[in-house]
């Protein structure tokens, strides 16, 4: 069995191999696998100092590769006072890899100072987390909750100026889609429609409740899903209009509930039939 001051002193040795030429600051580190193997590391600094490595990782890593995946413990040496302890990023590496291992610090002079990882890193994040993440949102994980960018790709061009104008009669009412001219191209044939779907951003709306009295149905309760109410989770729009006529990249339309400046998301045929 290799003895804790033996184990320091290889940390020691590997300072050696450190580059280090920004800091001038050498970290030696050495892993005792569960067979008793040592496995070495140094810090590796680079002029881009983000991709700087620590000791304690290249250790580790340098383990993994070569097939270990039990360990004992680790030392770490540098010549300051008190002895190094691990960065964040390095415990948290090592509670991957290893665990709850004995990390031990130590300098030149002597001092040393030893602690059970969780002690250096109480409430670790760990792979089962994301296990129990996958149990709760089903197959995807939590895939589905991450947020969808969306560029739009044109906006609209009306008379009216307030979701208010837009209540009080909108169905005989002529405005204009305009896709970005870089787009155009986009329309090839649309004019052969008679129908299409206008998405847009209803970029005024503000808040939401997924249930309460609605107006437009006789003041009876309705969820949000339920009815047309511009406040929802996603302020999106999705309006089906007569197509008039296009004028290059500009899309004359009857019917769109959409005030003077909406973003468009896009723009969608309408199946046969419906």
């Amino acid at each position: 069995m290799i003895s804790t001051e033996t184990l320091l002193e290889i940390a020691g040795a590997a300072r050696v191999r450190a580059y280090a030429p920004y800091s001038n600051f050498a970290v030696g580190a050495a892993l005792l696998t569960a067979d008793g193997a040592v496995i070495t590391g140094s810090n590796l600094e680079n002029a881009s100092f983000g991709l700087t490595v620590c000791a304690e990782r290249v250790a580790i890593w340098n383990a993994v590769h070569y097939g270990y995946n039990q360990f004992q413990k680790i030392a770490v040496v540098a010549d300051c006072s008190p002895p190094p302890t691990p960065c964040g990023a390095c415990r948290q590496v090592l509670w991957e890899f290893a665990g709850d291992l004995e990390v031990i610090m130590g300098n030149l002079q002597g001092e040393t100072v030893r602690r059970p990882l969780t002690r250096l890193l109480p409430d670790a994040f760990g792979g089962e987390a994301l296990a129990r993440s996958r149990e709760s949102f089903g197959e995807h994980g939590a895939l589905w909750m991450l947020p969808v960018p969306f560029r739009p790709v044109g906006y609209v061009s009306s008379d009216f100026k307030t979701p208010e104008e837009v209540e009080r009669g909108y169905k005989d009412h002529l405005s204009r889609v305009i896709i970005a001219p870089e787009m155009e191209e986009g329309l090839y044939r649309i004019e052969e429609e008679e129908k299409i779907i206008i998405i847009g951003y209803l970029h005024q709306a503000r808040g939401y409740v997924l249930k309460e009295e609605r107006s437009g149905r006789g003041g009876e309760v309705y969820g949000i899903f339920a009815c047309r109410s511009p406040f929802r989770p996603n302020a999106i729009s999705h309006t089906m209009v007569d197509l008039v006529e296009r004028k290059g990249n500009v899309l004359v339309v009857r019917g769109l509930d959409l005030i003077d400046g909406t973003p468009v998301l896009d723009v969608k045929t309408v199946l046969r039939g419906q």
